[in-house]
């Protein structure tokens, strides 16, 4: 079965890009702002917690109007929103505040922190 838009482009488009609007409202609903998000820890559990709830919900959102719609143009425009903020909080949430670089975590270090080769 070929799937048949039942928008017009123009339409289309509308479509998508208000859907991206929902899923920008979902992320600012559920979560802290930004700013807000980069000044605390890096890595906060809560924080990833709330960001993949509204992923789910906004992957939701994405799914229902494409059932509705059937247009393939909506559906990536607010795939690419969803995959563009959900990107952003997540790089915002590994932030060190103090150093504004990326929280490397536990694993090795190129100093030789935690695991040092034997010699």
């Amino acid at each position: 079965m070929p799937l048949l838009s039942r928008l017009q482009p123009d339409s289309a488009t509308q479509v998508g890009i208000l859907t991206a609007i929902g899923v920008y409202m979902i992320y600012t609903n559920s979560l802290p702002s930004m700013a807000d998000i980069r000044l605390g820890p890096a890595n906060e559990p809560n924080v990833d917690s709330a960001r993949k709830g509204a992923a789910w919900k906004s992957a939701a959102l994405i799914t229902l109007v494409f059932l509705v719609a059937r247009d393939l143009n909506s559906y990536i425009i607010s795939g690419a929103a969803l995959v563009g903020i959900d990107y952003m909080y997540k790089h915002n949430n590994a932030i060190v505040a103090g150093q504004k670089q990326l929280d490397a975590g536990p694993g090795p270090s190129l100093s030789g922190g935690a695991y040092p080769l034997p010699g």
